[in-house]
C-alpha cells in the first residue's frame, strides 16, 4: 500500500460494509490534509463509497471485488474493480438493451437511462469498452413513474451526481469491469 493508495479486497458480504466504509473513510482523511473535503463532500464520498459496495452485492454476480482508493493532489479516485457481469442498461426511452463491451460498436451512444422527475440519468459511450455517466436536470413537472418505478438505476443516479465525474469501463484482456467516481477539492490556503 502507498500512502496516497489503497486497496480492499471486498467479498460482497453485505455485512462487511460497515467496516470497510470506515477503513475507506480513514484513509480519506488521513490522506486529504493539505485538500480536505468539506462536510457535504465527506458525506457524497461515504454514500458513493456504500453504493459501489452495495452494487458489488447486488449486481456483480462474483463473490469479490477490490476498491482502490488513491490522492492525487486535489483529486480523490473511488473505484470498483470486479470480474463479474458486464454493466448492462435500458434505455428507458427505447427499451433497448446495451452491454459492455457493445458488439458491432460504430458511433458514440447516448441515451437516458433513468429519470425521477427531476432529474435525467444519461449514459454516454464514445467507444466499445466504456459509458460517462451525467445528469441533466429536467425542466417542468413530469413523474410519470417514479412513484411505480424507483429502477436499480437510482443507484447509478446517487453515484453520478454525488461524484464529480463517474465512469466505467471494461477491459477486455482482463475481463475486468471497473467503476470510477471522481471527486475534486480546494486546497487549503494558510
Amino acid at each position: 500500500m502507498e500512502h496516497d493508495r489503497i486497496r480492499i479486497h471486498f467479498t460482497s458480504n453485505r455485512e462487511e460494509i460497515p467496516g470497510i466504509l470506515k477503513i475507506c473513510l480513514d484513509h480519506v482523511v488521513q490522506n486529504t490534509k493539505n485538500a480536505s473535503p468539506s462536510p457535504d463532500t465527506f458525506s457524497k464520498i461515504k454514500w458513493v463509497i456504500t453504493e459501489l459496495l452495495t452494487n458489488a452485492v447486488k449486481h456483480s454476480g462474483t463473490r469479490d471485488c477490490t476498491l482502490n482508493i488513491k490522492v492525487d493532489n486535489n483529486r480523490l479516485f473511488l473505484e470498483k474493480e470486479d470480474r463479474g457481469n458486464p454493466l448492462s442498461l435500458i434505455g428507458q426511452d427505447t427499451g433497448k438493451i446495451f452491454t459492455w463491451p457493445i458488439k458491432g460498436f460504430t458511433n458514440r451512444v447516448e441515451f437516458q437511462i433513468y429519470h425521477n422527475g427531476v432529474d435525467s440519468l444519461i449514459v454516454r459511450s464514445d467507444d466499445a469498452h466504456s459509458a460517462k455517466f451525467y445528469v441533466k436536470e429536467m425542466t417542468g413537472p413530469d413523474m410519470p413513474r417514479l412513484l411505480n418505478d424507483s429502477s436499480e438505476h437510482f443507484g447509478l443516479l446517487i453515484l453520478t451526481k454525488a461524484s464529480h465525474e463517474f465512469y466505467y469501463e471494461y477491459d477486455p484482456e482482463t475481463q475486468t469491469n471497473r467503476f470510477t467516481s471522481v471527486f475534486l477539492f480546494a486546497e487549503k490556503t494558510g
